[in-house]
């Protein structure tokens, strides 16, 4: 069964204006090299109808609204953090089975948790990027509670920890057929130009080291009164420093323990 990606990501008042110009593809070129422009117009907001604002900036909405809510009369700090984004989507294989109403739905099932979970009022946007490998919705949500503006109070530790778990089982609920991601996982993440580069390595099937250049670590034997009486192999191979650095990259780019798994059986076969 897929799994559900859920990210979020902390923005400023200063950033705002960059975040617009890519979620809403409004610029003529691009950093990121997936982007298909002949497929931009099939990205689709799965905000209500009565919620789109396309006459006002993202840095204005997000401006009103903290100020219609905000109990405190103080000047919001420049370092402030005023918006969250969440990125939310699944694997390739998840969507290949949907039509795109089912994937419209997917994304505004997603959506609507998230509304009644924090506000529809505090969503500025949800827009679904049909124009990259795989689908997936960038949704803005203002850190607002009681007056107060705190990302850091909303989204700590144990809603976080919520929104892995109570999403996925919502959505399966609903009949989507996903799960959550790996529970208390400790797996750091790879930039993305980076792990589209060892992603496009695994399709090539590239080797991470030559294997034959391996040696195998040697350790002391010492006899019973601990003279060494020399060296033995042991079943460990001594790897260079920068071959172990492309192996924790390879690790570190897999989406879940499964990959995972199939690598390290791939490498051992390797070794062996």
């Amino acid at each position: 069964m897929s799994q559900l990606a859920a990210h979020m990501q902390k923005f400023k008042i200063g950033n705002l204006g960059g975040l617009q110009r890519h979620d809403e593809r409004t610029l003529q070129h691009h950093s990121n090299p997936d982007i298909d422009v002949s497929k931009s117009s099939d990205n689709f907001s799965v905000l209500p109808p009565e919620r789109l604002d396309k006459s006002k900036s993202l840095h204005k909405q997000v401006q009103e609204i903290i100020a219609d809510e905000r109990v405190s009369n103080r000047v919001v700090r420049k370092d402030a953090v005023v918006l969250t984004e969440w990125v939310i989507s699944s694997d390739s294989t998840f969507f290949e089975g949907l039509s795109r109403d089912e994937t419209k739905q997917f994304f505004t099932d997603a959506y609507q948790w998230f509304a009644n979970h924090f506000g529809a009022d505090h969503i500025p946007y949800a827009t679904v990027h049909m124009d990259e490998t795989t689908p997936h919705m960038h949704m803005g949500v203002i850190p607002l509670t009681n007056g107060r503006l705190s990302a850091k109070t909303i989204f700590n530790r144990e809603a976080l920890r919520f929104i892995q778990a109570d999403l996925p089982q919502k959505l399966g609920e609903q009949g989507w057929s996903i799960e959550r991601g790996e529970r208390d996982s400790k797996r750091k993440h790879l930039s993305v130009d980076k792990y589209k580069e060892v992603a496009e390595s695994l399709k090539r099937g590239e080797p991470l080291f030559d294997v034959s250049k391996l040696q195998h670590e040697r350790v002391p034997v010492v006899n019973m009164f601990n003279f060494v009486k020399g060296k033995e192999a042991t079943q460990n191979y001594i790897l260079p420093p920068e071959d172990y650095q492309r192996l924790t990259e390879r690790v570190q780019g897999f989406s879940d323990l499964g990959n995972a798994l199939k690598e390290a059986s791939s490498l051992k076969t390797s070794l062996n």
